[in-house]
This record gives structure tokens, sequence and C-alpha cells, in this order.
């Protein structure tokens, strides 16, 4: 790109070419004239462009019948556009004066130079111009015969400019890698301690013209049009990110300064109040959070019809936690707890030393919509700080780590967190299998899933469903997983306190029974078919699907995977098994054991039937039986994760399990939620 000054240099050294000008030869009257067409942001025929102190120009030359299709070379003319000393301010003045303005003849005119051979450096710049002024650029084309252009066509070989200071400034827009983008001057966020904050930047002036010449930042400037100011972390520069900043608490504000070649510049600034984690001397002692959204449905119901998958019952179940025995001290049901429908934040999370959230992922979860990603970009999530440092987590229910993933019609389970893989494509369909790689504010390259929640901060890298209405098993696009995997046959019966989990914390039996069976006003049917004598597989009775079991793979997916390690937890293993898990089946196979029919189910169902009850994809073998158990059966169900245990204040692990504990007999489930509350350092009562 040629600039005034350099144009004028070449003016002086040049060698002129009149006779290429008064002497053409009958060849080159002959020959068609090249063109010319100016390029300036805003071009218009209707009247002169607003431009800013500093503009460039450009210009597209075309030679029809020339070796190259381009001009041999090419002369500019810049003048101001004025007649005794009165502005040319109109098209109309342009076209009454225009054999005054663009004579070809005029000395202002530049020397002849090449053509410049890439289109990018067809251009001129021209620096600072004087403000509230107007003026003309002209170019003319001259090809290997002599043939020159001799249009002076407005807003064609002629552009009419209008210069103003301060009119135009750079467009900037402001991105931080969580919270989005924003072209306003100021914009205010609140952020959690700890929340890593990654600003990076794009800028432009080419809308007028212009070009950017320069971008400096900086964090809690006491004034931003001091250039010496002490906050400004660069000089002036070409930088389009900032380094990573965490902040535990404060305002703080970071600005971005954008300068054009006008000396013209826009200021970008974002204010982040940080909320700090609170002492755990004047924390609160538990919030309870509902993330089960109320769908309205009945397919629970009680013997008499009542629904009882319904917040009136389950909320009457938590009600534990505030009254009387097994209660925890301080804890105040109306003010501790949030309901679906209430929106949820930081702020609220660190003000207790634990927060006991139940959950079943759902759309229209308020606390959760704020945290799963969208449209494949991954949003903070400010649980991860919390349980770094603020306090203790448990979540609860069928569904609920699904809660943290993208809402897609298309997963293939079981999901691994640390692979590259992303989709299956069959056919014009793709499904999700994994999340592929992302790029990180520093431009390095990561696995998606391993900055996910599920796998950075509960410490997991499978995740699997009993069975689902809305998922498919790996490598079966055709089939649902409700299909492949029958709930009356894969679905979650009864829990197992895992033996490793018994020992390594001393957990008396008279503390938790060993196995805890569905509560028996929910899942009332197979009881009474029991008794009736008609017991089997199918009665379509056994609704509970959705419970989530981890670091497992019951399909035929082949991508190997390796469970985290934590060093210095139980087996140095990042999760430790607490509970596990009894498929519907093999509570029916012992039952009928128990009842003297040890060859069920091969004495009662042929391999057929058991494919069609079941799925084709839900049994496997047991004790000399091809099809003698679920491969739901005894997985890890519940889990402690040690993920953040060395920078808790409370040190102890955070608990997650995959299956709602109101469902199980109410009795020793609520043993179960007292056990974890007080293992977290909570008052409970006894």
């Amino acid at each position: 790109m040629l600039d005034l000054r350099t144009a004028l240099r070449i003016l002086a050294v040049a060698v002129l070419v009149p006779a290429l000008m008064l002497a053409t030869s009958a060849r080159a009257q002959e020959a068609a004239a090249p063109t010319v067409q100016v390029h300036l942001p805003g071009l218009t025929a209707q009247g002169p462009v607003l431009t800013a102190p500093t503009v460039t120009i450009g210009f597209t030359g075309a030679d029809a019948d020339g070796p190259t299709g381009l001009p041999t070379r090419v002369r500019f003319l810049f003048t101001a556009a004025e007649i005794g000393g009165v502005p040319v301010a109109t098209r109309a003045d342009y076209d009454a004066h225009v054999d005054e303005l663009i004579a070809w003849d005029d000395p202002v005119w530049s020397p002849w130079m090449p053509y410049p051979d890439e289109p990018a450096q067809a251009a001129v710049t021209f620096p600072m111009l004087e403000a509230d002024r107007y003026y003309l650029f002209a170019v003319q084309v001259l090809d290997t015969l002599g043939a020159v252009s001799v249009g002076r066509g407005y807003a064609a070989e002629v552009a009419h400019i209008h210069v103003l200071a301060g009119f135009y400034r750079p467009e900037v827009v402001l991105n931080e890698y969580f919270m989005g983008s924003s072209t306003a001057p100021l914009r205010a966020s609140s952020i959690a301690a700890g929340q890593p904050l990654n600003f990076s930047w794009t800028a432009s002036a080419a809308a007028y013209g212009g070009d950017i010449v320069s971008c400096r930042y900086g964090w809690d400037l006491a004034d931003p049009d001091d250039p010496n100011d002490p906050g400004w972390a660069v000089p002036p520069g070409d930088e389009l990110r900032a380094p990573e900043r965490i902040f535990n608490e404060g305002l703080h504000v970071f600005s971005l300064k954008v300068v054009d070649d006008s000396g013209q510049s826009t200021l970008r600034q974002w204010q982040l109040s940080v909320v700090p984690f609170v002492d755990v001397h004047n924390q609160l002692e538990l919030l309870l959070i509902d993330q089960v959204v109320d769908a309205n449905v009945n397919n629970w119901p009680d013997i008499d019809g009542n629904p009882m998958n319904d917040e009136s019952y389950r909320n009457a179940y938590w009600h534990f936690l505030a009254e009387g025995s097994g209660g925890v001290q301080g804890f105040d049901w109306d003010r501790d707890r949030f309901d679906h429908r209430d929106l949820v934040g930081y702020a609220d999370l660190v003000a207790y030393k634990a927060v006991l959230c139940y959950a079943s992922s759902n759309v229209q979860q308020l606390m959760f919509g704020l945290l799963r990603p969208q449209n494949g970009v991954d949003r903070y999530n400010w649980l991860a700080p919390y349980q770094v440092g603020g306090g203790n987590l448990m979540l609860v229910g069928a569904n609920s780590m699904e809660s943290v993933l993208e809402a897609l019609p298309n997963y293939m389970a079981p999901l691994f967190f640390e692979t590259p893989e992303e989709i299956m494509a069959i056919g014009a369909q793709d499904f999700v299998v994994g999340f592929g790689r992302k790029t990180l504010p520093d431009g390095s390259e990561v696995l998606r899933g391993t900055t996910m929640y599920p796998f950075a901060t509960a410490g997991l890298s499978v995740l699997d469903w009993t069975t689902s209405s809305t998922m498919r098993i790996y490598a079966r696009p055709f089939t649902m997983m409700s299909a492949d995997r029958r709930v009356d046959c894969v679905g979650l019966k009864a829990l197992v306190i895992d033996d490793g989990f018994r020992a390594n914390w001393a957990v008396a039996a008279g503390d938790l029974a060993d196995t805890v069976f569905t509560e028996p006003t929910i899942d009332w049917q197979d009881a009474m078919y029991a008794a009736g004598g008609t017991l089997g597989i199918v009665h379509n009775t056994f609704p509970f699907r959705g419970d989530e079991f981890v670091d497992a793979n019951i399909s035929s997916r082949t991508t190997s995977f390796g469970r985290q390690w934590c060093f210095g937890a139980p087996d140095d293993r990042c999760i430790e098994p607490m509970v596990r898990g009894v498929a519907r089946f093999d509570w029916l196979r012992e039952y009928h054991w128990a009842e003297g029919d040890t060859g069920w189910p091969a004495s009662a169902y042929s391999a057929a039937e058991l494919d069609g009850m079941c799925g084709e994809l839900a049994l496997t073998a047991y004790d000399g039986q091809v099809r003698g158990s679920a491969k739901t059966n005894g997985q890890t169900y519940g889990w402690l994760s040690y993920k953040n245990v060395a920078d808790k204040p409370g040190g102890q692990p955070d608990v997650y399990w995959g299956f709602d504990p109101y469902r199980f007999d109410h009795v020793q489930s609520k043993k179960m939620v007292r056990w974890v509350l007080d293992m977290f350092g909570l008052d409970v009562a006894p």
C-alpha cells in the first residue's frame, strides 16, 4: 500500500513517459482503453463520503485486451475540493466544475508508476488530513499499448470525501471466554471467587477506510486517558488477548484502548464484581436446592392413584432436614431452601458450608440453565469454585449429572469425556459420542470433555443411564435405548452399600442398611403381583428410568478410558463407589430362586422372549446362563468425589447419587443422607 509521501518520492526519481501520452501509435488508438474503479467504504454516487482524518482509498484497474488483464501503469490526483476557495460539497457542485477540478494536465497528478501486481497493494493512504474539509481523489491507468482511461466519473474514477475528526472510531468487540462478547463502553458482571478471566478482542477501522495501529489493555486504571497510568499492563502494541487473571475478592475493571491511524480511539471496559468466599465461621449450615421441575405427570401413582412423582410429596420427604431427629441444626426451610422456580446464583452458595441439590435434567431448570453449555459453547460452571474453596456439594437424582450437559436429542451412551471423538456420523445424521477438542484462550488445544464439569469437578470419566427414552446406545442409530435396555429389566430396584466404602469409613451395619429397596408407597405393584403369584418381567409398571451410573462401559464401544487418579484417596482414585445398584431383573431372579425356581429365567422364557422383553442389549451372562443378569446390575450409582478435597475448608469429599433418594425406602434413604451430611461436618441431630 502506497502513502502520499511514498508516491511523491517516486515522482522525484521516476522517469516520466510523456511519449506514452502525447504520441500513441495507431495500434494504441484502436485498442480498447483500460478502465479503473476507486474503492472506499461508504462510497456513493449521491454525495461525498465521510472519512476519518487518515483514509486509505483503493482502486481496481482492468485491461480487457491486455496480456495480463491489468493496466501497466497508474497515476493519482489528490486535491482539495474547492473552486475559488468555496468548498465543493455536493455532487452537483462536482458535475458543474469537473473540468476545473480534474484536469489531465494538472501538475498535482503523481508520476506514472507501475501498476501493483497484488490487489492488496492497489491502494493509497493519505495521513492526517485537515478536518472538516472536502477532497477529491482521482485515478487514471495506462495499458501496454499506451491507451489511457479517460473517465472522471463521480464515485467511479473519482472519490469525493469529507473529512471529519472524531466522527468515526474503531469498532471493537471485547470477548471473555465464558461470559461472551460486549460492544458496550462499559459492561458489568458478577463473578465467582477464583473464576478465571480470559479477555480477547477484535478491532477494525475498515468501515471507514482506516487501520488499527495499536491495542493496549490494563487492570484497575485510575485514568484510561493517562498513557502513564500504572494500571496499563503493556505498552501500545498489536496484542489481541490478555493473559488469564484470577481474583478472589473485590471490584476490578479490565480496560482496552484501541487506536486507529487517525489517532481516534475506542475504550472498552468490563467491570467485575468478585463474590468472595465466606469464612467458614460465618457460613450457615446447609442450602437445599430443588432442581426437579414439576412436570405434572402421574407416572408414579400410589395404590390410590395419587401422583407420587410430584413436588408436594418429594418436598415433604426433604422436610426431615428441618424437623426433629435427624435434622440439621440451624437449617431453616423458609430461609435455606430454593425452589426450582427460584433463581440461584453463586453468591447464594458461598454463604453455606454445604449444598444439597436434588435435580433431574430439564430445559426449564433455572440454576442449571445458567451453567450448561449452549450451542456447543461451554459456560462457566460456578459449582466448581464453590466445591474447591467454599464447601461441599451433594448432588442427587436420576438424570442429575445430565443437568450440566447441553440438552441435545442425539446422544449415544456411554458418554466418554476423555476422548477426541465427538460425533458418530451414520448416514445423514450425527450422534454425540464424546466432546472432541476445543481451543483454550491461550491458543492451546485440549480435549473438551476434560474441561467439562463431570470430568473436571466431579471426577468421573464415563457417564451412562439405566435406560432413556431420548438417547441411543453406542452404534445403535435406529433403536432408542429404552428398547435396547428396557426399564422392566434394567431399572434400579435396590441400592447396596459398597463393601469397600463400608470398610474405608468404618460404617457399622446399624448405621446404614446393606440393601435399601424402593419406597413401598411408590413401587407397590411388584409386591401386589408377587402376592398374587403372577410376578413376571413385563407388567409395564416399573417406570423408574434415567438413573445414572459411572465409569463403566456396558456397550459394544471399544474406546478405552481410564478412571481418574487422586493420590491419597481410597485406592488413589478420584471416585470412591458408595452405592451400587440392583437391577430389577436381578431382583426378580433372586426372588424366583428363593421361591425354588433356580433355573429362572431360562426355565420361564426362551432367549428370544428375553430379548423381546428386556431388549437386545440389556442382559449378560450369570451363573451359567447366557441371559442371567442385567448389564446395569452392580454398577456404581452413588460415589464420593475426591477431586477437590485438598482445597476444601472441611477436607471432605463431595457426594453424587445418580438416583432420587425419595424413590427409595424413606427411613433407610434418609439415614444415608444424614450420614453424608454428618461426614460433611454439619451438626446433624441424633
